[in-house]
């Protein structure tokens, strides 16, 4: 895992730990130009930070350009909502995501969406958020990726 984040980092690692998972690592990285060839993983999950960017489609862009033909692209995130507050008080940018959206983004990264799956909160409670989530993969056939230059 990649976060800019040194204390997400000390806090992952410290789960892991816990857990007892010692065949994963996490490092300081960016999610918008990770330090990984193209088409070179087989899997990328962009888990619960969306809604702190400013730009999430170039995240989704960086992501798609790791996978492998064939590669998965797992997105977890919230459905929109209206709770200003996660704004001020967790940072939040975005509050939420359409599956419309998303879907524009998979497009424009040359992705196929897959499957979304919405998880609804069981109380009723007002701020209590869905989770959506949306598995999407890599054409199978090996595609021509923009470089940055290219991209400009």
């Amino acid at each position: 895992g990649f976060d800019l984040s040194r204390e997400m980092l000390a806090v992952a690692r410290a789960n892991l730990e816990k857990a007892g998972v010692a065949h994963a690592q996490v490092r300081h990285g960016d999610i918008f130009s990770v330090p990984i060839e193209n088409a070179s993983v087989d899997f990328v999950c962009l888990h619960q930070v969306l809604h702190f960017l400013t730009e999430p489609a170039a995240a989704v862009r960086e992501a798609a350009r790791l996978l492998k033909p064939g590669g998965r692209l797992l997105i977890s995130d919230f459905a929109p909502h209206e709770l200003e507050f996660l704004r001020d008080e967790h940072a939040h940018r975005r509050l939420g995501f359409s599956d419309e959206e998303v879907a524009g983004w998979l497009q424009a990264s040359g992705l196929d969406l897959v499957a979304t799956e919405t998880l609804t909160p069981q109380s009723r409670e007002p701020q209590k958020l869905t989770v959506k989530i949306w598995m999407c993969a890599a054409s199978q056939s090996v595609r021509k990726l923009k470089t940055r230059a290219s991209a400009a």
